[in-house]
């Protein structure tokens, strides 16, 4: 039988070479973390902006209609003698006003400018409604009233920054009609009724705002002047029709 001593000295070598290898271990593992003590490199993410919005567009066709106040009529009222040619009277001035209402078309085209759009286009329109003056002077009556207005503008202007506003100006052929009347004159009358068509131009600005990306708003103010015209009655007297006037209208837009 093996001594009891020779048992433990065969445990106690087992145990000193699992110490030994633990150690070894350990050593190790706290140079594999003494090599790691920076902080790991954490990449920053990457912000991609959302795309900017487009301007809004004003290209394309469109329909509309608007509401209105002519004012500040000047229309002299002038007696020309069929006997002499003269002038027999100027007895007062037509100062035609009132609401009217209009229909109209147009086309537009744009040009992207730095900051701003350019836009430019024609329209065709239709303006009636109630818009006439009348006197009782020295002797005279006289009366005048329009019937409606057909014109062909061309409009041009920029945007704002933001696109939504355009700002612009307004020139255009237009022609008119009219009801006219003078009577009066004593001992070398004038008994003239009639109606007549007479052609002009419109100059003005507006201003149009975008609802959405159909829908709009505006508002114009426009000059009209007709040219002057000859009116004579059955027996040759005559007076001459010079009606001009102002206006202003709001309207509304749809863009196809």
């Amino acid at each position: 039988m093996k001594p009891l001593f020779s048992v433990s000295a065969k445990i106690r070598d087992s145990l000193l070479i699992a110490g030994s290898a633990a150690a070894l271990t350990c050593g190790l593992g706290g140079a594999a973390l003494a090599g790691n003590l920076e902080e790991p490199v954490v990449e920053a993410p990457i912000f991609t902006p959302a795309p900017a919005e487009p301007a809004p567009s004003w290209a394309g066709f469109y329909l509309g209609g608007s509401i209105g106040y002519d004012f500040q009529g000047d229309d002299e009222v002038g007696h020309r003698s069929a006997a002499t040619g003269t002038i027999v009277a100027s007895p007062d001035t037509l100062k035609q006003h009132g609401f009217n209402y209009g229909l109209h078309a147009g086309w537009r085209g744009e040009r992207a400018l730095s900051e701003r759009t350019a836009v430019y286009g024609l329209e065709f329109g239709y303006m009636g409604g109630k818009a006439d003056d009348d006197f009782t002077t020295d002797g005279y009556t006289a009366s005048t009233d329009l019937n409606y207005v057909l014109g062909l503008r061309g409009k041009a202007g920029v945007t704002n920054r933001s696109g939504d506003t355009l700002f612009y100006g307004i020139l255009g052929f237009v022609r008119g009609d009219f009801d006219y009347s003078v009577q009066g004159g004593g001992a070398d009358p004038i008994a003239l009724d009639t109606s007549y068509s007479s052609n002009g131009f419109a100059a003005g600005v507006g201003v149009e705002r975008k609802l959405s990306e159909n829908w709009s708003v505006r508002a114009e103010y426009e000059y009209l002047q007709f040219q002057k015209k000859d009116l004579t009655d059955a027996g040759g007297a005559s007076t001459k029709a010079t009606p001009k006037f102002h206006n202003v209208q709001l309207g509304v837009n749809f863009r196809f």
